[in-house]
């Protein structure tokens, strides 16, 4: 079984979306970091707890992650982030990700970007 961040990379890796320029795993390089010219998402990983508990053990895992989207800073006139993020949530859902929690835009304090951060979780058994 992949790591979830892992999961949820493939599966946007897979998507080929055009407004994404990179995702990350549980942390942006620092040589990235101040870089507003593209569009990341940096993923980690929020739970890897025991689920699905039956004859004094446990038969699969509760999954969370964090998605962090950082836009560019230039961003297109005709991009509509909040259609592009329930794209992006409703591909998540349809792959087994039950979406806990949307939050509000942001603007990130060093960069001036555009953020949104959405939480997602994912019972498996093994």
């Amino acid at each position: 079984m992949l790591l979830p961040v892992s999961q949820v990379s493939s599966l946007v890796n897979a998507l080929k979306l055009t407004w994404l320029d990179k995702v990350y795993l549980n942390e942006i390089p620092r040589e990235y970091l101040d870089n507003t010219d593209i569009t990341v998402m940096l993923l980690q990983e929020t739970d890897s707890s025991p689920a699905y508990h039956a004859n004094s053990t446990f038969k699969g895992l509760a999954m969370g992650v964090e998605i962090q989207i950082f836009y560019k800073i230039d961003l297109a006139n005709d991009f509509n982030p909040i259609e592009a993020e329930i794209a992006l949530m409703k591909t998540l859902k349809d792959a087994g990700w039950l979406i806990v929690s949307s939050q509000h835009h942001t603007t990130d304090p060093d960069t001036n970007q555009l953020t949104k951060t959405i939480y997602v979780t994912k019972n498996e058994m093994i």
